[in-house]
């Protein structure tokens, strides 16, 4: 059976609100990012985790506090399924990056594994680390058990696109939206992915008020 991985982004922080990059920064969820954390912990109610794991920055840590209240289980941190370090990007408006760092952006934008942020981490490095992380992650459960992991858009899109080899400078095609869940078992090193941005235990009913980075993006980047 491998290992089942349900891989959580974290709820939502004021950045995501105001359409800013986070990266390494540290932020707080927000009133709605910890109702978001507490619906996932609410929809897997029924699963008996192994293990939970979670991203060291805070926004993931809190998230992951509260789908691991009253399980009994310690939360593991690692360090490498924090975010992409997005360097001088970080704290800025996607707007603002276009305009003071243009050409970085759009190269980033184009080809994000041979490209990095401005002083910052490419997607290859964060495919690397985070794969690296995950292996060690199902090598340590045992076969047929269940592990939480809370992380972030960035990290869940870089394992994405590494499990089912889609070219890097398509990632941007995934999105990942705040307290989404992805259920991904492994066996023998061989993914089945079940579920990919599954929101349904955050609303019944559609809303597409996550999906307007998706106009933002198709402005910002440059035509081929």
């Amino acid at each position: 059976m491998g290992v089942k991985l349900f891989l959580i982004r974290h709820g939502q922080t004021d950045s995501n609100v105001e359409g800013r990059y986070q990266g390494s920064l540290e932020t707080n969820l927000t009133e709605k990012g910890m109702e978001q954390a507490a619906a996932a912990k609410k929809y897997l109610s029924k699963v008996k985790f192994s293990g939970i794991y979670s991203s060291p920055l805070k926004r993931a840590m809190q998230s992951a506090a509260i789908i691991a209240k009253d399980s009994g289980l310690e939360i593991k941190v690692r360090k490498d399924l924090r975010e992409i370090n997005f360097g001088k990007w970080e704290g800025m408006r996607f707007e603002e990056i276009n305009s003071k760092y243009r050409q970085d952006y759009q190269d980033w934008l184009a080809d994000p594994y041979n490209n990095s942020p401005t002083g910052g981490e490419s997607f290859g490095s964060v495919i690397e680390r985070a794969s690296k992380t995950v292996k060690d992650v199902v090598a340590k459960n045992p076969d047929g058990s269940s592990v939480a992991i809370i992380t972030h858009g960035g990290v869940i899109l870089a394992l994405i696109v590494n499990w089912l080899q889609i070219p890097s400078q398509c990632w941007r095609s995934l999105i990942q939206r705040q307290g989404a869940i992805n259920i991904v078992v492994v066996d023998r090193d061989f993914p089945y992915i079940s579920s990919i941005n599954y929101t349904g235990h955050i609303s019944s009913v559609y809303d597409d008020s996550e999906d307007r980075v998706i106009e933002i993006y198709s402005k910002i980047k440059e035509q081929d």
